[in-house]
C-alpha cells in the first residue's frame, strides 16, 4: 500500500508517513515525521528565532488499530531551541500529550470502551494492562462529565416547551434512594440528588440556581406526594403529570388482589390452572399470542368477578389510548371510576380511592402526553452500571459515572 493512503487512514494532519518499519502478526510499526520544520517558542509565542537542536530518539506512541493490528507510531523526540529568549524545548504534538506513550483517539477509545463495561473488559480487547485503562478512564471522567452538564443544562434552559421527568431509583432498596431529573424532550439526564425526601428535594433547588431558571411545560412523577408538593413549589404553572406506567400498575394490582380472593374458592386443577397463568391478566389482550389469549379466556371464565375486573382494567388502557381530548378524557375517567364502584371489592375500593385523589394529576396526561418511559430504561442501565462498579464509594466519581452512562449518546462531542 502506498505512504499516501497511509496517511489518510492515519488522519493525523501534522504528521507526514516515511515508512513502514515491521509488519508482524499483531503489531504495525509506522515512522513519520512533522510536516513543518519548526515550532513557536513558548515564550515569545514566535517561530522566527527558533532553531533545531538534534533529537534525542524516537518517540513510540500507540495509536489506533490499523488492519485489525496494533498500530505503534514512531515519532522523532526533536530538541528546539529560541535564540530570542535563550530557553531550549520539545517538539509539542497535537495527536499526543506530552510525554505519554498513547495518543488522544487511542486514549478516547478506551475510555469510551470502559465506559460501556469495565477497565478490565477493555484492558482485554487492547490488550493493555487493566491498571492503564483505569487511569484514563479517572483522567477522562469528570472532564467528560463536565462537557455534558453544560450541554445538556444549555439546551434545557434554551428548550421550548421542556417537558421533564423526576423520578428515583435504589441504591440499596428500602434504604438508600437517589432521585433523577431528565429532560424527557431532549433525551438527557439532566441531574442526579442524593435521597428522594422532600427535605432533600428543597436543599437540591435552594443550592442549584439554574435548576429554577428552568421553564417546564409539564413535569412528569409517579404518585410521591413529596415530588408532586416539591414541583409545585418549584414550578407552579408546569402541568404536573401522573406517570402512566405507574398509575397502570395501581390497576393491575387490583385485578391480582381479586384474583387471589377468587383463587380458594375454585376447583384444585382451575386453582392451579390460574395460579400458574396469573401474569396473562396483565398485559393489553391484544398484545397476547394467540395461544395465551386462548389461556386467558380459560381464566376469565373461572369467576364472573375476575372477568368484571379485568375488563374494567382494559377499559383504562383504552381510556389512556382513545380519549381524543382532555374534557373528554374527564368525562371518559369519571366513569371508568363509576365502572369501578359497581363491583364492591375491597381492592377496587382502594385502588379507586387513590385514582380520585390523584384525578387531575391523572388526566393531565391528555394535556400533554409523555411518560417516564425512557426514564425507565435508564434506571435499568444505572443497576447495571452500579453492578459493574460495586457502587462506587466516591459520591463525585459514582455521579460522574452514571451521567456519562444515561448521556451516553453524547459522548466526545457526539
Amino acid at each position: 500500500m502506498q505512504i499516501q493512503y497511509i496517511n489518510e487512514m492515519l488522519n493525523i494532519p501534522e504528521l507526514q508517513v516515511r515508512q513502514i518499519q515491521s509488519m508482524v502478526t499483531e503489531e504495525l510499526h509506522i515512522e513519520a515525521i512533522p510536516r513543518s520544520y519548526k515550532q513557536c517558542c513558548s515564550m515569545c509565542k514566535s517561530d522566527q528565532n527558533v532553531i533545531r537542536k538534534g533529537s534525542n530518539g524516537m518517540r513510540i506512541v500507540r495509536h489506533l488499530p490499523v488492519f485489525a493490528k496494533k498500530a505503534f507510531l514512531h515519532v522523532p523526540s526533536i530538541r528546539l531551541f529560541c535564540t530570542n529568549c535563550e530557553v531550549g524545548f520539545g517538539w509539542s504534538y497535537e495527536f499526543v500529550g506530552s510525554k505519554q506513550r498513547y495518543s488522544w483517539l487511542f486514549r478516547s477509545l478506551t475510555v469510551e470502551q470502559a465506559l460501556g463495561s469495565t477497565a478490565a473488559h477493555s484492558a482485554r480487547l487492547q490488550q493493555l494492562p487493566a491498571s492503564t485503562v483505569q487511569r484514563m478512564h479517572n483522567a477522562a471522567v469528570p472532564l467528560e462529565c463536565e462537557r455534558i452538564e453544560k450541554q445538556v443544562w444549555t439546551e434545557a434552559k434554551e428548550m421550548s416547551n421542556l417537558v421533564l421527568g423526576v423520578d428515583d431509583f435504589a441504591i440499596r432498596k428500602g434504604h438508600t434512594y437517589n432521585t433523577g431529573i431528565h429532560n424527557l424532550k431532549g433525551e438527557t439526564m439532566l441531574d442526579l440528588l442524593p435521597g428522594r425526601k422532600l427535605n432533600d428535594l428543597r436543599a437540591y433547588a435552594n443550592t442549584h440556581p439554574d435548576f429554577l431558571l428552568l421553564n417546564p411545560k409539564a413535569v412528569v412523577m409517579d404518585l410521591a406526594q413529596a415530588y408532586h408538593t416539591w414541583i409545585s413549589e418549584c414550578f407552579p404553572r408546569a402541568i404536573r403529570i401522573a406517570d402512566r406506567f405507574h398509575v397502570h400498575g395501581y390497576v393491575i394490582d387490583s385485578v391480582q388482589e381479586v384474583r387471589k380472593t377468587v383463587q380458594p374458592m375454585l376447583s384444585p386443577r382451575a386453582r392451579a390452572y390460574l395460579k400458574a397463568h396469573h401474569r396473562l391478566l396483565n398485559p393489553p389482550a391484544e398484545s397476547l399470542e394467540e395461544e395465551s389469549r386462548t389461556r386467558l379466556e380459560m381464566l376469565l371464565t373461572f369467576s364472573p368477578l375476575l372477568r368484571s375486573v379485568w375488563e374494567w382494567k382494559e377499559a383504562f388502557s383504552t381510556w389512556y389510548d382513545c380519549s381524543p381530548s382532555f374534557s373528554v378524557a374527564k368525562l371518559g375517567f369519571e366513569r371508568w371510576c363509576e365502572q369501578g364502584e359497581r363491583m364492591d371489592h375491597p381492592a377496587v375500593r382502594s385502588t379507586l380511592k387513590t385514582m380520585r385523589n390523584w384525578n387531575i394529576e391523572i388526566v393531565n396526561y391528555h394535556q400533554c402526553r409523555w411518560t417516564n418511559a425512557t426514564v425507565e430504561g435508564r434506571h435499568n442501565r444505572i443497576k447495571a452500571f452500579q453492578r459493574r462498579h460495586y457502587f462506587t464509594r466516591n459520591r463525585s466519581r459514582y455521579k460522574a459515572g452514571i451521567l456519562i452512562e444515561c448521556n451516553r449518546h453524547r459522548m466526545f462531542g457526539g
